[in-house]
Parts: C-alpha cells; structure tokens; sequence
C-alpha cells in the first residue's frame, strides 16, 4: 500500500511539473540582442501578423497570426531569431 502510494504521488508530481515546464532560451548580454524593431521586421516577413510581442525569460515571446489566420504562440532567441518554441492555440 505505501509503495502503491509513493507511486502515485511521484506519478502526479511528475505530471504537475510537465504541465508547467517553462521555456528556456540561452542567456546572452543585451548588447548582442536583436533589437525589437528588427526582429519584429524579420518574423512578419515570414508571414506572421504580430499581435503581442515582449520579451520574458530571455525570449522574444510573440503572440501572432499565422498565413491562415490561425493564432500562433512563438519564442525566440534574442540574439539569433532562433524559434525555441511554437505552439499553436
């Protein structure tokens, strides 16, 4: 019965901390970023509409459109334009 319990809780534990697993960009001096404006140039000239563009942990973090209308969570790398990660909504 513990075991069974010890089971349980690291298997709900485990599934907690996936769920809230944050995305991770390398760190770079803000004197190698990418400024904003031409990033935002750079990810509407592949064809995104920008709604929200910020920059947390890191990451340039964009909430768009893509070229079917279709809303697009995008992160990243400030110094290389690198996507990290896209995830769509």
């Amino acid at each position: 019965m513990l075991k069974t319990t010890a089971l349980i809780v690291t298997l709900g534990c485990s599934g907690a901390a996936l769920a809230s697993s944050s995305v991770t960009c390398p760190v770079h001096p803000t004197a190698e970023w990418l400024n904003e404006a031409d990033a935002r140039a750079q990810i509407e000239a592949h064809g995104y509409k920008i709604a929200k563009l910020q920059i947390d942990d890191n990451c340039y973090e964009v909430e768009a459109y893509n070229q079917d209308g279709r809303k697009v969570e995008l992160h990243y790398d400030t110094k290389t334009l690198a996507v990290i990660r896209q995830k769509m909504e």
